[in-house]
This record gives structure tokens, sequence and C-alpha cells, in this order.
């Protein structure tokens, strides 16, 4: 019997093998698929750790940074521990908590030393601190942004990336190094193609665009007056498994109040005191309006909100093309203007929440009125802050006709002499001081008068004052354009009363008469005085031709630019109210919390007796300020605190 051959086995075999290979073969690539995706999620997790723990650290830099460089300025500069970059750093390290991780001896313990970490962070504050160096690696300092570093900003890594660099002597720019130096003496070195007015005229404060930033204190690239002070320093992140070095820039921007209406404290836009609401055709905003909080019922022609804390939008209003509601900072709403804009910058927007970067106005309150004692002398700090000091020309009442009757019958006036030094000028009356009846009384710039509800006051005529300086051996009123009004201290007699804040019945006024042409005054006046001063006359309705460098366009309607600070000002010194028509902007000194600031209401202005000036008697043009020679030479400071990184290519 013949047996059958069944060969088919032999025959599959091949095509088995070939199925188990490709099988196999699909297992190794899923499998090799499965390490590279758990390496990209690991990678991608290490890169985002080290973009919190980054993030972390840069937003406590800019917490910390502002006081600690006020600090120095309290100093005056002087060298210490509290204030130096090594210690604005290491409390930057506490504060953001970086330095928490696995300690070695834990990692050991767990026999994970050769195991590759994802957590980028250090074990100690110190060994954070060793990250973070100067550009060329020198510990506990930056690179200031100054003439002294241009050779390590002219590098391929930084050219054209990195801000105009500023000037100052070589013992600050050193110092620089070590502890941050904020100076009206810090000043621009070279014409960048950035700064839009010539240095050679503006050399503190210039026309610079503001930064792409979330908080619109005005629109990114737009051209606003301010002094950009910046360092440069280096952070190298991460451990021995793998370290990432970035650099970046400390931007502090010095920034004169511009707005056409700014105040450090809550305002409320678009109503008086009484509940009247502002006549919308006589009352026109142009720019941004920014307070500290902000009850807004109409933007008046405002292209931009900028708050502190908090705006609260009554109706819903239309912001550069934006329906814009009272939801506007809410989670979602806030995500969806910005996609139906393409930008992060927002025509309303609070800087409480604005990632990294603090908006601060320098917030003096009343004492912006007052000049500090002459001993101890004061610091670099109240020479900044205080409106008073910044005074070139000081008036003060050394005696009065008695203790109830405030009238001054003794002054004495300081001013520059054309070499800079001091001049004192004694005015008696009976003596070298007529009255007005009397001769040579008409060309005296200060005299006497009592206001309709007889308060006492001190004139001042703006239109006499250049000449009288001159006579006196003064140099012009170029110099001498800042005027600070108070009663005496030394020297003065008892018959001078004790100021009241604020300023009683009783008390010394000033009034401002002759200051309808200010051309005398080409840098612009400014008036400071912790007194009542009233506004006597038409003041600053002479234009003139815009001063050379300015920035401002061929042709630009120019005003000198004028400032009044004062516990309170009134329009007028009678009971008869005539029209009034504010040009420029609106300002107050209040701080949050101070008494009598808690609302502040910009156009409620009073006449000479007190009495609220009628809506219907009120018109209003508010503007930003648009070149440094419109800023007068005494004004408010904000400052903008940003870190950014210098990205390469």
């Amino acid at each position: 019997m013949k047996k059958r051959s069944n060969q088919s086995g032999f025959a599959a075999l091949p095509a088995v093998t070939v199925i188990a290979l490709l099988i196999t073969l699909s297992l190794v690539l899923l499998f090799s698929q499965m390490l590279l995706n758990q390496d990209k999620a690991a990678s991608f997790q290490l890169n985002l750790d080290y973009q919190q723990r980054e993030d972390v650290l840069m937003r406590a830099i800019v917490a910390i940074f502002p006081t600690k460089a006020i600090a120095c300025m309290k100093a005056n500069y002087a060298a210490s521990e509290e204030y130096s970059w090594k210690r604005i750093f290491s409390d930057s390290i506490a504060l953001s908590t970086v330095s928490e991780r696995l300690s070695p001896a834990l990692i050991e313990s767990l026999k994970l030393g050769t195991s590759r970490s994802a957590d980028v962070g250090g074990s100690t504050d110190t060994q954070i601190g060793s990250w973070i160096t100067s550009l060329s690696g020198a510990a506990n300092q930056v690179t200031p942004g100054s003439t002294s570093y241009s050779s390590i900003f002219s590098r391929s890594t930084f050219t054209g990336r990195v801000p105009p660099t500023l000037k100052m002597s070589q013992t600050l720019q050193d110092a620089d190094a070590l502890r941050p130096i904020v100076s009206t003496q810090k000043q621009y070195a070279t014409q960048d193609s950035s700064l839009l007015a010539s240095i050679s005229a503006y050399p503190v404060y210039n026309l610079i665009p503001y930064p792409n930033i979330r908080f619109g204190y005005t629109a990114p690239g737009q051209p606003f007056v301010a002094k950009r002070n910046w360092w440069a320093f280096t952070v190298n992140y991460g451990n021995s498994t793998r370290s990432i070095a970035k650099n970046y820039i400390l931007s502090l921007y010095e920034i004169p109040s511009q707005m056409a209406i700014e105040t450090s404290t809550l305002a409320t836009i678009g109503r008086y005191n009484d509940g009247t609401a502002w006549i919308s055709n006589q009352i026109s905003i142009d720019g941004t309006i920014y307070a500290k909080q902000m009850n807004v019922e109409g933007a008046f022609g405002a292209n931009r909100l900028a708050g502190g804390n908090s705006i609260n939008i009554t109706d819903s209003l239309t912001l550069g093309g934006l329906n814009i509601s009272n939801t506007f900072d809410s989670l979602g709403v806030r995500e969806q203007l910005q996609a139906d804009t393409r930008s992060d910058s927002l025509p309303v927007a609070l800087s409480a929440n604005s990632g990294r970067l603090a908006f601060l106005p320098i917030q003096a309150g009343t004492p912006f009125l007052q000049r500090p004692p002459s001993t101890p002398t004061p610091s670099e700090w109240q020479n900044y802050a205080i409106g008073a000091q910044k005074c070139a020309v000081t008036v003060e009442a050394l005696s009065m006709v008695s203790y109830e009757n405030q009238t001054p019958t003794r002054i004495r006036v300081s001013f520059l002499s054309t070499a800079g030094s001091t001049v004192e000028v004694s005015l008696t009356r009976g003596d070298n001081w007529p009255t007005i009846f009397e001769t040579g009384g008409n060309l005296m710039p200060f005299q006497t008068e009592f206001t309709s509800s007889t308060r006492p006051c001190l004139t001042f005529r703006a239109s006499l004052f250049k000449a009288w300086l001159l006579l006196n051996g003064g140099a012009s009123t170029t110099v001498n354009n800042s005027i600070y009004f108070a009663p005496g201290t030394t020297g003065a007699n008892s018959t001078v009363r004790v100021l009241n804040s604020p300023p009683a019945a009783e008390d010394m006024s000033v009034i401002l008469r002759s200051g309808k042409d200010l051309t005398d005054f080409p840098s612009g006046m400014s008036i400071v005085s912790p007194l009542r001063v009233y506004v006597g006359d038409d003041i600053n309705n002479v234009p003139m031709a815009a001063p050379e460098g300015s920035g401002l366009p061929v042709g630009a309607v120019f005003y000198p630019p004028m400032s009044i600070f004062a516990a309170e000002v009134r329009i007028g010194t009678t009971s008869f109210v005539r029209p009034v028509q504010v040009i420029g902007q609106l300002g107050n000194l209040g701080t949050s919390g101070t008494s009598g600031t808690t609302n502040w209401k910009p156009l409620d202005l009073k006449s000479g007796t007190d009495e609220s000036v009628h809506a219907d008697l009120i018109s209003a043009q508010l503007s930003p300020v648009r070149s440094p020679a419109e800023l007068p030479p005494v004004n408010q400071m904000n400052w903008l605190i940003v870190i950014e990184e210098i990205l390469q290519n």
C-alpha cells in the first residue's frame, strides 16, 4: 500500500515565518515609538519645568527690584549688601522657592543618583544664586546698560538686540554693576534711531517706543516720553544632566505722568460730585486714562483705559474698535478679546495681572508739596520724588501783618544765578518792596491782596518775573522756571502761622496772575505749594514755535508746558464764575487710602468762593503729552519694571 506524502505544512512554513517576523518587527517598532514618545514627553516636561521656574523667578525679581532701587536712592547710592544685586537675586530666589527639589542625600538613598533627573531646581538657594551672573560671568553682578560696557554689547550675540546705552560718571557706572543706580545723572549717550527727539536737547527723558507688553499705559510701539534704564544678566538653568543659559534685560522705565487723566488713587470718570453727568459735547479725551482704581461712565473719546487694581465700567463702551463691558477681565472674555485683536495688548488692562512687569506710580502724596528739613541733607530719593525739592526758585513769607492777618510784609526769594549758585533777595514792605500803588510797584512780580472771601494772599505776576530776575543777578526763566511758595521756617518771626493741612481760611494763599502769555518761560513753568493757589486770570493762552529737536511735527501748535501742584486749586478769586476751559492733562496727588482723596473726580472745579463750577460752564480738551518739550519743569513720576529675554536667531 502506497503512503501518501503530505507536504502542505512544509509549504506554509515560510509564510508563517514571514508573518512572525513582521509581527515581531511591528512590536519592535511600536516599542521603539513608545520609547521615543516617552523621551519626547520627558523632554516636554523638562522644558515645562524650566519655563515654570524661569517665570516664577522673573516675577519675583520684578517684585523685589523696585524697593531695593528706592532703598539705594535713600542711602545716596552708598555701598550696602541690603540692596545689592546679590541681595536682589537672593531675595527673589527665596520668594520664588525655585530651590525646592529633592535633596542630593535623598536622591542617593533612593538609589537614583545615576538616573536622569527632570527636576531642574537647585538643592539650595546658594546653588540657584550661582546660576545668575553678569553677561561676562561675574557672580553677584549684572552688566549695566551704560557706555562703559559697550564692548560687551557690541558682540554679535547682542548687537541690535539691546536698547540705547546711557552715560553717567564712571563712579556711578562701576557702582551700577553692584547695586541698581537710578539717577537723573543717567542720560542718553548717543542719538539712537529709537530716540525720536534730540538727545542734546532732551538727554534725560526722550521720546521712545512703548514696549510690546500686555499692560497698555499706551499702545505698543507708540512713542511716549520716558527714560529706559536697563541691566543685563545671565541665568544658567539646570544641573549636570542638562543646563540652559538665557540672557535677560531688566528695564526700569522712568515715565513722567503724561496721560490725559492720571492718578494713583480712585477716579470716577464721567460724573461730577453732585451726580451730574459730564456733558459729552463739552468734554473730549484723547489717549489713555490711568488710575489705580477707576469707575468709568463713558470714555469721551479716550481709546485706552489702564488701571492698577480695578476698572469698573458702568455701561459698555467702545475702545480701540472693541466693545468693552465690565466683564473684560473675566476668564474667557479676556482671551476672546485677545483672539479678536490678535494681540495680548488690549485697550483696557490692569497692571496687577500683566505678567513679568510692575507699574509703580511714585506716590509722594502731600509731602510732594513740602520741602524736607535741611538737616540732615535731603536724600537722592527725596530730591527725586518730592516736587518741592525740584524747584529752582523758593518764595518764603518771613513776616506777616499779624498772627490773625497772614498778609506777608517780608518775603525771601531764592533763585539760581547764571553760574548755578544760589542768590537770595529779601523784600520788606516800607523798604525795598513797594506796593502796587507806589513807585516801582508796577515792576514787582510779587504783591499782596485779598480775595473776595478775605483770604490774605501773596500774588505772583508771571509776566514780570524774567525782568526782575535779570535785574537782581539771576539766570533767566529758562532756568528759574519752577517756583515753590510756602510760609518760612528759618528766619520767620512769630507772626507766621504753622500751616494747616488742608489750608485753613486764615492761612496765606497764593494768586497767579499775568500768566496769559508764558512765552518768557520757553521750557515751561511750574508752581508748587502746600498752600491754596488761585488762578486769577487766563493762563497760557499764547502759542509759540515748537523747540527744535522736540519730535513734534512741523507746524504743531505748542504752548509752554505748565503745571500747578497745590493743596487746593481755585479758579478765580471772586464769587463771579466765568466759563472754564481746561486744555492738557489733569492729575491728582492722592495716594490709595489717603483721607479725602478716596474718590477723585477730575473735573470737579471750584471757584474763588469754594463753590462748585457748574457743569454748563466747564469744557475740557484733554490729551497726552506728545514730546519731552511738553513736560513741565516739575511733574510726577511712574516706574514701569519689565523683564525680557534677549532672543537669539
